[in-house]
């Protein structure tokens, strides 16, 4: 049986598509799933057992770019017909799907090389994008393929491919020196072909997979290379490198994380916040004991006031962790003003002065006149400010310098602000955003859970970029939001 997606060819890649599960009606629910693939028509065949997938493996040949394999067939175990069906589709990749999750299943799925290990019941939108990776990561490898047929063929022609084609090309001599750098290279990383050709590239793209690729003016992306090893006519061994950039697929699978985990801390935070109260109840029945006792003549004071005070510092506590809770798990409107952000970071840096003098720290700053004007919610965004100054205080207990920095709008109308310090920093995988995460003893953990809200509610973006020493928050926020009346 075969469906086809019925969107135009015209601005769509054609792909073939085998879906191999006995149960009828779960594999019609995934064609359909796989018709909604972004960027892709598909030929969506589906076949019930073994010997079905097997015959479809051998009509279709090479041309098969991606299959859903069951664990259980009625003929056959899934992981062992994946070695026949690869017989005839070299080039695609296969997803496991199972409702059994188990280490051993996970084990063996992983030693078959498959593409994603998929659990039932699945997200649609998450399966598309699964596949959408299997299909862009088949269609890299064809165009790899291609690409050193055509090498062996004329080296002249490969150079001038790799100047045009839209991925990251490297050429390494048999001592790992590069020997090409294409301008799309040039073009991410800022590093001229004149200034890589001839060193070591090695460390570069390793043997393959995930690598970080460090760019001229600071940070990095995360490209994902795939190495081919031949022989030039010389005899001499060459490697042919060809990436892609995955940064922005790592980030947005990052960040829909953090958003579901966000979603769950919210709802985590309105229980807390009920069962806060009740302690809160007690300790104000227990303030009208004291009073009635105080009524009746029992007035010593050495019996008296420090329980008092003892009651009011915990409802004072107990209240302020409520209000932090409150905050964060409450949606919030903006109110929208446009104002001066070098100002009201001047603001903050006055504000926070005596705290730093205190703690011999050095507040430098370098706020750029060309800023100008933004528009935020004003006391939302000097909250942002005074979470991330103060943080970076604790963090410089015994001393240190505090940098911030604007930068005037870029290309996409976002305007950055950076606070930098000189303390221990954090490490690369902490997980600085999530709720309730904090290393300071007392702390609620949602001082930045919180800040990093505020920020998403304004249209904007922060990150945490660990240094050495020291860390460094970046803040970028649209000039002009949509949500001003």
């Amino acid at each position: 049986m075969t469906l086809a997606a019925t969107q135009p060819a015209s601005v769509k890649r054609r792909a073939q598509a085998l879906i191999i599960d006995d149960n009828v009606e779960l594999a019609e629910n995934l064609a359909d799933i796989l018709l909604g693939v972004d960027g892709f028509e598909l030929d969506v065949h589906l076949a019930g057992s073994g010997q079905a997938a097997r015959s479809f493996s051998e009509k279709l040949g090479d041309e098969l770019d991606v299959a859903l394999v069951d664990l259980r067939l009625p003929d056959a175990n899934g992981l062992r017909l994946l070695t026949d069906l690869r017989r005839h589709a070299t080039s695609a990749e296969f997803l496991v799907v199972t409702g059994d999750l188990s280490i051993e299943s996970a084990v063996a799925a992983v030693g078959a090389r498959v593409f994603a290990y998929v659990l039932k019941p699945f997200r649609p939108q998450e399966l598309q994008g699964t596949l959408r990776n299997a299909l862009e990561q088949v269609a890299l490898r064809r165009s790899a393929e291609r690409l050193r047929r055509e090498l062996e063929q004329s080296e002249q022609r490969h150079r001038e491919v790799v100047e045009v084609i839209p991925a990251f090309v490297l050429v390494l001599d048999q001592d790992h020196r590069i020997t090409l750098w294409n301008p799309r290279l040039e073009a991410t990383t800022g590093f001229s072909k004149q200034e890589m050709l001839g060193k070591s590239g090695a460390d570069l793209v390793g043997d393959g997979g995930d690598r970080r690729l460090d760019l001229k003016d600071g940070g990095h992306r995360l490209v994902r290379w795939q190495c081919t090893e031949l022989r030039n006519r010389d005899g001499m061994r060459v490697t042919y490198a060809l990436g892609i950039d995955v940064t922005e697929e790592r980030e947005m699978l990052r960040r829909t994380l953090q958003v579901e985990r966000l979603a769950t801390a919210g709802t985590l935070a309105t229980g807390l916040a009920h069962e806060i109260r009740n302690p809160l109840n007690s300790a104000n029945l227990q303030l009208q004991v004291l009073k009635r006792r105080i009524e009746k003549g029992q007035t010593e004071q050495e019996l008296l006031i420090p329980v008092i005070g003892l009651i009011h510092d915990e409802i004072e506590r107990l209240t302020h962790l409520v209000s932090e809770f409150l905050a964060f798990a409450r949606p919030h409107r903006l109110a929208i003003e446009r104002i001066a952000l070098n100002d009201l970071i001047r603001g903050v840096i006055e504000l926070v002065g005596p705290e730093a003098s205190a703690v011999s720290v050095r507040i430098e700053t370098n706020l750029d006149a060309s800023v100008g004007m933004l528009d935020v919610e004003p006391n939302r965004i000097r909250q942002v400010l005074m979470n991330l100054v103060r943080n970076a205080l604790e963090a410089m207990a015994g001393g240190g310098t505090l940098k911030i920095r604007t930068l005037p709008a870029d290309t996409e109308g976002f305007v950055h602000i950076e606070v930098e310090d000189t303390g221990p920093g954090f490490p690369e995988d902490a997980p600085l955003f999530d709720a309730f995460y904090t290393t300071k003893p007392g702390g609620t953990g949602l001082g930045l859970a919180i800040t990093h809200r505020i920020v998403s509610e304004h249209g904007g973006l922060i990150r945490a970029v660990p240094r050495s020493p020291g860390a460094l928050f970046s803040i970028a926020l649209p000039q002009h939001s949509k949500a001003r009346v």
